[in-house]
């Protein structure tokens, strides 16, 4: 009899383990900002390795295999103003071409980065499988393309997923895919798919509305301009981060206008480890330093004046002053009734030595 099907905790890549309880792994999205230049791609892996990320991303994709429709028109902003392309032959233009996989892969390891590129159809996924990618990476726009989903699955590696745009149900079908072939590691990532995303759609708490459909890990990728979206999701407990950024936003392209430059992308992994300690474990204990500090800041049980031996302690005989080294006031009616067996000055410690 199979077990209930339960996404893993974590999954594991390159011996980098992503999922609560683990550092956020940042992406670096290079996605379609390398503008059809190998050489721009190379220099944006460079600059992502120096911000400090863990990852960079690619985009694989054909024109023609997602494109019925060769006349649309795709609307964007870039050097402040609106543009309008042919949606065909914008993509057309961005491709990556098969022939840089490999070396781009080999570059970002040399630089101490996982590889990693978002799948669009199956041989483009089949490409970067015996590229030996660690894990497949499915955009937004092919949550619901379900053939695609329960191929990558087969092959049985680690899988992240955007959601953008998609409901609880289109989630829970590729739920269904991934428990009918036992694949459990699997990261989700809220995303809202808006470029760039205002701030009154971001949601955050969606993320964690996500969290319990899949009842596994999740992340975010980001759309917004800035870093605060992205560090209000690790916050909230997203064990992923994914940004897009460019080496100039006012590069020609679709992109380039909502993406990091390369001292926001910086800025943003220092902040996310800043802010991984800020959050902590969560446990509500003190910390070993605030227990140092007991002494000093907590008040004891000490004579509110001048007492003699024999005398029998009433509650106005006592009182709660620095330093915390004695006894602690929630015992403090238990000893009225007390007699003590040594004289005390006012301010005095009260000790169980000096009571009978």
């Amino acid at each position: 009899m199979q077990t209930p099907f339960k996404l893993a905790s974590y999954i594991e890549l390159k011996n980098k383990r992503i999922g609560s309880g683990y550092p956020v792994f940042v992406m670096a999205e290079i996605g379609i900002n390398h503008n059809g230049d190998i050489n721009i791609a190379k220099k944006m892996i460079e600059v992502a390795a120096l911000a400090g990320v863990d990852s960079v991303k690619f985009q694989t994709f054909r024109a023609e295999e997602f494109m019925a429709d060769k006349t649309m028109v795709y609307e964007y902003e870039c050097g402040g103003e609106k543009v309008q392309e042919n949606m065909f032959e914008m993509f057309k233009r961005l491709e990556m071409p098969i022939a840089w996989h490999e070396e781009l892969f080999d570059y970002a390891e040399e630089k101490g980065l996982i590889p990693l590129t978002s799948v669009g159809d199956t041989r483009s996924l089949d490409l970067v499988d015996q590229l030996a990618a660690p894990a497949f990476k499915l955009s937004s726009e092919d949550l619901i393309n379900l053939p695609l989903i329960e191929y990558a699955a087969k092959k049985g590696k680690p899988l992240i997923i955007s959601t953008g745009m998609a409901d609880r149900e289109e989630v829970e079908d590729v739920m269904e895919i991934l428990s009918r072939h036992r694949l459990n590691e699997v990261v989700f990532l809220h995303a809202v798919s808006v470029y760039p995303t205002p701030e009154c759609e971001v949601n955050l708490l969606r993320m964690k509305s996500l969290e319990k459909i899949v009842n596994g890990s999740v992340g975010y990728s980001d759309h917004t301009m800035g870093i605060e979206a992205a560090l209000g999701a690790v916050t909230l407990g997203a064990c992923v981060i994914e940004k897009h950024f460019t080496l100039d936003r006012n590069m020609q392209g679709p992109d380039h206008s909502f993406s990091a430059d390369p001292e926001e992308l910086s800025a943003l992994v220092k902040s996310i480890r800043k802010t991984e300690k800020l959050i902590g474990e969560g446990e509500f204990e003190p910390s070993i330093l605030e227990k140092n500090l007991r002494n000093k800041f907590r008040r004891s049980i000490v004579a509110s004046r001048n007492l003699s031996a024999g005398h029998v302690l009433q509650r106005d005989d006592m009182a709660l002053k620095r330093p915390g080294m004695g006894l602690k006031g929630n015992i403090i009616s238990e000893l009225c009734g007390s007699k003590l067996v040594c004289d005390l000055m006012k301010d005095d410690l009260i000790t169980r030595s000096s009571l009978v």
